[in-house]
């Protein structure tokens, strides 16, 4: 499957270039044999993620858009926490890896590194997502979404709830005034 997606990525992209995705195009960009890509074309069809007649290239269909938009988010997000999130300074450290696991990242995985990046994130076009950080957070009810490992230890971790009343942290019968602003909060609904 992998193969097919990196084959309906890159005809996305050249679509939004603003072409029909032509043979050489994709052979130049995957760097394979324009034959090879003739077969997969035809296979692409077959299957219904391409529209495809010889000579004159191929466009996406509706199913085909789907998993391209997918598989192009997923780098994207990918590439974002790899960066910013994580540091990793090598970009082509971050294009392999985000390369590599775009593919294999569930929908489950992708939304928490959503979470871990939306303060930073500008990938989706638009985000339902409200998250502050603790110097942020105004009074009222949160639930904690990403915190330091060693404040599981008393009690506030990801999928707790926890209330901000003036400036402190209010979880059960605990009270901990926070030195150090490092917990992201989601706003209660």
């Amino acid at each position: 499957m992998e193969r097919i997606e990196e084959y309906l990525e890159t005809i996305l992209d050249i679509q939004k270039e603003g072409r029909v995705a032509k043979t050489k195009e994709i052979a130049d960009r995957l760097k394979i044999k324009p034959s090879s890509v003739t077969e997969m074309l035809n296979k692409l069809s077959e299957m219904g993620y391409v529209d495809y007649q010889p000579y004159k290239g191929a466009t996406l269909t509706k199913k085909g858009y789907a998993v391209a938009e997918r598989i192009k988010r997923n780098y994207l997000i990918l590439t974002k926490f790899f960066k910013e999130f994580l540091k990793i300074e090598n970009d082509e450290k971050v294009h392999e890896l985000s390369c590599t696991l775009e593919h294999i990242v569930d929908e489950e995985v992708v939304e928490k590194i959503c979470v871990l990046i939306s303060g930073r994130c500008d990938v989706c076009e638009s985000c339902d997502k409200e998250f502050v950080t603790l110097d942020d957070a105004e009074d009222g009810k949160y639930e904690v979404v990403v915190a330091p490992i060693h404040l599981e230890k008393i009690g506030i971790s990801p999928g707790k709830e926890i209330e901000v009343k003036e400036g402190k942290i209010v979880f059960g019968d605990e009270t901990l005034e926070v030195k150090s602003k490092k917990l992201i909060l989601l706003r209660s609904l």
